[in-house]
């Protein structure tokens, strides 16, 4: 076997479950106390890796250690690696209440604050050995969840293009709403285009510069807003156009929680900016998974509860 994967005979699983501590925590302590070790065993124990892989791992830098570029390849590669041996070694059962398992979702602060929020507080109740990381969203958040590094993606069904190797499922349909701040004068339930067009706008980027669902029907029809302010953040634009004359047009469950934060006055967008799909996407190598299945179980009854 030694012939067959001369490398592997370098490290021992317990070593590579250290190596990723130890690369995640960028900090010899804290990669012990996670790892139940004394701080000078898990010295050692980066020493042993050090020697084993011939690279320095960690530098200094500044006050704190930094990752070499060899460093950031292996978390890459261990946090694809190291769930999928442990799916190989382990069972298959999954209980809520006792299981420490983690699960990681990318998406925008929309997820967040409509999905994920309540999904963490389901978990809470059921299941509360399990953690859950959200990952930021990016243009490449659906390649995440080809490699294995996320477990589920939540987006817009159609930005990017999902790959048709990935499972995708439509949550619900969702529709826009226009915020305002609570002292606008403006009277009327829905926008005009013209109207909607000539005020002053704050956007949300997602994707491409653009908050696409809303951007990309217009330019279909050559027009195009006059944005004054754009973000990549939904909650923290929501609170900069309060006493402002912007209009910033969200998703409708958001702007019921963006309502909790501040007042804020609702218009309905112009009738050419319709609904969207949004939807759960992950690997097919997750179907069969009970902890997989049992967690986006979770995130359908919240969905439920919109």
């Amino acid at each position: 076997m030694a012939q067959q994967f001369p490398n592997l005979s370098r490290l021992d699983l317990n070593q590579l479950l250290a190596l990723q501590i130890i690369l995640e925590e960028r900090h010899v302590t804290r990669a012990a106390a996670r790892f139940s070790l004394s701080q000078p065993a898990m010295s050692r124990v980066l020493g042993r890796l050090r020697l084993a892989l011939g690279d320095d791992l960690l530098v200094r830098s500044g006050i704190g250690y930094e990752r070499t570029p060899r460093g950031d390849r292996l978390l890459q590669e261990l946090e694809v690696l190291l769930p999928r041996l442990n799916a190989v070694i382990g069972s298959n059962d999954f209980d809520p209440s006792t299981s420490q398992q983690r699960f990681r979702v990318t998406g925008t602060d929309y997820a967040a604050a409509v999905i994920i929020g309540g999904t963490v507080r389901l978990c809470r109740k059921f299941a509360p050995g399990v953690r859950c990381e959200v990952v930021g969203w990016t243009q490449d958040s659906y390649r995440y969840a080809e490699m294995g590094r996320c477990d589920i993606a939540l987006g817009v069904g159609s930005v990017p293009a999902i790959p048709t190797e990935l499972k995708m499922e439509v949550l619900y349909q969702e529709q826009f709403v226009c915020l305002m701040s609570a002292d606008s004068s403006f009277n009327d339930e829905r926008f005009s285009l013209v109207e909607y067009l000539r005020r002053p706008h704050a956007v949300v980027a997602i994707a491409e510069g653009q908050q696409t669902m809303i951007d990309r029907p217009l330019a279909d029809i050559g027009k195009v807003r006059n944005v004054v302010l754009q973000s990549p953040y939904f909650m923290a634009t929501a609170l900069s156009i309060v006493d402002t004359d912007l209009i910033l047009t969200v998703p409708t469950r958001l702007a019921l929680e963006l309502s909790k934060l501040a007042d804020f006055r609702q218009v309905l967008p112009p009738q050419e900016i319709g609904s969207f799909p949004y939807t759960m996407v992950w690997h097919p190598r997750l179907d069969g998974d009970c902890g997989q299945m049992w967690f986006r179980d979770q995130i359908r009854a919240v969905v439920k509860r919109c």
